[in-house]
């Protein structure tokens, strides 16, 4: 789970050189990018994989998404899955929304990033955590981002993930009512398509780092659900 990929920010904002070399280790380490359809398609057994498969993640749709982390993907032949939250979508570079110095994408750019051949998900139409929403509120995070979206882009989207990754049973029943196929969660998360877990990649996640994330022990506990 990547968030952004740019020189300066938080500690989740990753540094375009640390971001080469991840993927740079990963294309050594015999890994293969796959996305979340190719996943599914798998567990349903309409689809096989490749011998070690990994899914990349970006959440919340930052513009560096489109300029900085495109680029390297596209540059190794690599694909990756984008979460985007539907109303930061901006409809030209003169209304892109910013937030704390950081740039979102705009529809243009998230219109390439799916000719490019990446995957598209929801992550909510304002990015609120659905665990502390009503109901009726929850529903509308979850179906009207999903409308948002596949009208834009003029294709389905199928997969969707949590905001702050904070996610129960009443909101995983509310996001496979909503049409997802699956959802996206964090450490906390599982083998449960609606609830998969996955490895949070920061500013100071080395390649050693990253690597040991990816071992043995870790496939295992996500296999059985634990972690």
């Amino acid at each position: 789970m990547y968030h952004s990929v740019a020189e300066n920010g938080d500690a989740l904002t990753v540094k375009p050189a640390s971001f080469e070399e991840h993927l740079d280790y990963l294309q050594r380490a015999g890994f293969t990018t796959v996305t979340l359809q190719q996943v599914i398609a798998h567990e349903d057994g309409r689809a096989s994989l490749p011998a070690h498969p990994i899914v990349l993640t970006f959440d919340d749709g930052y513009e560096d998404a489109y300029g900085t982390a495109l680029p390297q993907l596209q540059a190794r032949g690599m694909k990756a899955t984008f979460f985007l939250v539907s109303s930061f979508l901006g409809p030209d570079a003169q209304h892109r929304r910013t937030e704390g110095g950081k740039g979102f994408l705009i529809w243009q750019e998230a219109l390439a990033l799916r000719d490019a051949g990446m995957e598209i998900g929801s992550h909510t139409v304002h990015h609120r955590k659905l665990t502390d929403l009503p109901v009726h509120d929850r529903r509308v995070e979850l179906e009207q981002s999903k409308k948002d979206l596949e009208s834009g882009l003029a294709q389905p989207v199928l997969f969707f993930a949590y905001p702050f990754t904070s996610q129960h049973f009443r909101a995983r029943s509310a996001v496979r009512n909503a049409g997802y196929r699956a959802a996206v969660a964090g450490a906390h998360g599982g083998g449960d398509r609606y609830q998969l877990q996955r490895i949070t990649v920061h500013r100071f996640t080395t390649v050693g780092d990253l690597r040991d994330l990816l071992g043995e022990s870790w496939a295992t506990g996500l296999t059985t659900g634990g972690g």
